[in-house]
C-alpha cells in the first residue's frame, strides 16, 4: 500500500529507509519552501535503468512505498525523463523549466557505492540560487552518509545480498500487507500483471549448496567462500530486479519472489539451477545447488513460510540433489 502521511501522524511501522526518506523531503520542503518533492530510486532491469518513485512530497502530504514487494505508483524508463538522464550520467544537479506551468524541475543525484542510485526531484517557481543548491545537496549527503549505514545493516559482509534481519522485516511486512488484501495493481508498473495473475502469489524458494562442506575440506574455506560469492553473482544475474535475494548463516541462500504463476516460478527456478552446474567454479569444478520453493499466502508467518520451503528442499535433497522441488511436491 502506498501509503500517504499527514502531518503529525505517528510512524512506528515504516521501515527505517522509509522514515530516513521522509526525513529528507521534509527538510527539503522546510528549507527550500516546497510543496512538490519525489525520491526516484535507479533500478537496473536488464539492459536499461528504470525510475522507480519510493517517496513524494505533495499538498496533501508524503506518500511512501510501503515494501519493496509492492509496484511503485511511478515507474518509467531513465531515457523518458531527459533531465533525470543527464543527472545521472553527468553526476551533477540538474535543472530544466516544465512546460506549462512556469515550475522549474531541480534533480540532484544521489551517489552511492560507486553509481547514482536515486535522484532527488524538487519543483520550484524559481532557480535555487546557488546557496540553496549547496543546502540542498547537503541534505542529500546527510541521507547518502545515512542510507550508507543502513546498507550495512541490511547486507550480508561476504555476499552483499540481504541479511537475515532483513528478511525477517521484509517478508513480515509482505505478510502483513497480504493479510490486509493491501497491494493493489498500480497503472504505470512495467511489471503490471493481468486482472488472472494478480491472485497469483508471491514465492519463497531456499536455495542449498550440495556438499559444501566436500568442498571446504577439499579446496579450503577461502574457496568455500569464493563459491558463495560467485553463487550469490549468479544469483543477481538469474532473478528480476523487484525479487529480493538473501543469505543466511552458512550456505543456505533465499530468494524471495514477486507475484507468478506455479510453473512459472519452477521454470525460473530450474534455470538458475542448470545454469550453477553449469558454471566453471574456479579450483573446484562443478557446484549445483538444490532448491525448495512454497507460496507465500495470507495467514502465513516468517516462520511457517520457511518451514513450507525447507521440507520441499529436503525433498530435493532426498531425491538425489541438484533439483528442484515444489512444497506442494513435497507434502
Amino acid at each position: 500500500m502506498i501509503h500517504v502521511l499527514q502531518s503529525g501522524d505517528a510512524l512506528p511501522h515504516y521501515s527505517d529507509r522509509s522514515l530516513l526518506e521522509i526525513a529528507l523531503v521534509s527538510a527539503l520542503s522546510m528549507t527550500l519552501g516546497t510543496k512538490e518533492i519525489a525520491i526516484f530510486q535507479l533500478q537496473p532491469a536488464g539492459t536499461r535503468l528504470l525510475l522507480e518513485r519510493s517517496t513524494r512530497l505533495s499538498p496533501d502530504g508524503v506518500s511512501c512505498r510501503d515494501t519493496d514487494f509492492e509496484s511503485p505508483e511511478v515507474a518509467l524508463p531513465l531515457e523518458a525523463r531527459e533531465e533525470m538522464e543527464a543527472s545521472v550520467f553527468n553526476e551533477q544537479a540538474v535543472a530544466v523549466e516544465r512546460g506549462g506551468d512556469g515550475q522549474f524541475v531541480h534533480c540532484v543525484p544521489v551517489a552511492f557505492d560507486g553509481k547514482i542510485a536515486a535522484v532527488v526531484e524538487i519543483v520550484l517557481p524559481h532557480l535555487l540560487t546557488t546557496g540553496e543548491l549547496e543546502q540542498a545537496e547537503g541534505f542529500v549527503g546527510l541521507y547518502r552518509n545515512y542510507l550508507s549505514l543502513l546498507e550495512y545493516s541490511e547486507r550480508d559482509t561476504l555476499t552483499g545480498l540481504l541479511n537475515r534481519r532483513t528478511f525477517d522485516f521484509q517478508v513480515g511486512k509482505l505478510l502483513m500487507h497480504l493479510g490486509a488484501n493491501a497491494e493493489p495493481s498500480v497503472p504505470g508498473s512495467d511489471e503490471r500483471r493481468d486482472a488472472d495473475q494478480v491472485a497469483a502469489p508471491h514465492w519463497i524458494a531456499v536455495i542449498d549448496v550440495d556438499r559444501f562442506k566436500r568442498i571446504n575440506e577439499r579446496h579450503g574455506h577461502l574457496y568455500g567462500d569464493e563459491v558463495l560469492t560467485l553463487l550469490a553473482n549468479l544469483m543477481r544475474e538469474s532473478f528480476r530486479h523487484r525479487d529480493k535475494l538473501f543469505r543466511f548463516d552458512g550456505v543456505e541462500f533465499v530468494a524471495v519472489l514477486r507475484r507468478a504463476e506455479r510453473d512459472d516460478v519452477a521454470r525460473v527456478l530450474d534455470r538458475f539451477r542448470e545454469r550453477v552446474a553449469a558454471h566453471p567454479f574456479p579450483q573446484v569444478g562443478q557446484v549445483t545447488v538444490s532448491i525448495g520453493f512454497a507460496p507465500i499466502r495470507s495467514g502465513d508467518t516468517v516462520t511457517t513460510v520457511l518451514e513450507s520451503a525447507d521440507k520441499a528442499l529436503k525433498q530435493a535433497k532426498q531425491d538425489g540433489r541438484n533439483q528442484i522441488c515444489g512444497f506442494d511436491d513435497a507434502a
